[in-house]
């Protein structure tokens, strides 16, 4: 007999998502409002809010059910 429990969702991805569109979002923020930073740094900072974006996906997307 086979039993399946229900898919749980990670909270460690809603946290590191919200981290880290919080502070890619901070960096650009303040690249556009007037602090100069390397190109390095902002492409470090649109990498943080791809991979908060990709966490966030990741919790709120809906698991199929398994019968």
């Amino acid at each position: 007999m086979r039993m399946s429990a229900a898919p749980q969702k990670s909270y460690f991805n809603l946290i590191l998502g919200i981290a880290f569109l919080g502070y890619g979002g901070y960096r650009l923020f303040t690249f556009i409002t007037g602090a100069e930073y390397t190109t390095f740094r902002i492409i470090i900072a649109l990498g943080f809010i791809i991979l908060g974006a990709f966490d966030l996906y990741k919790f709120f997307k809906n698991h199929p059910e398994e019968q």
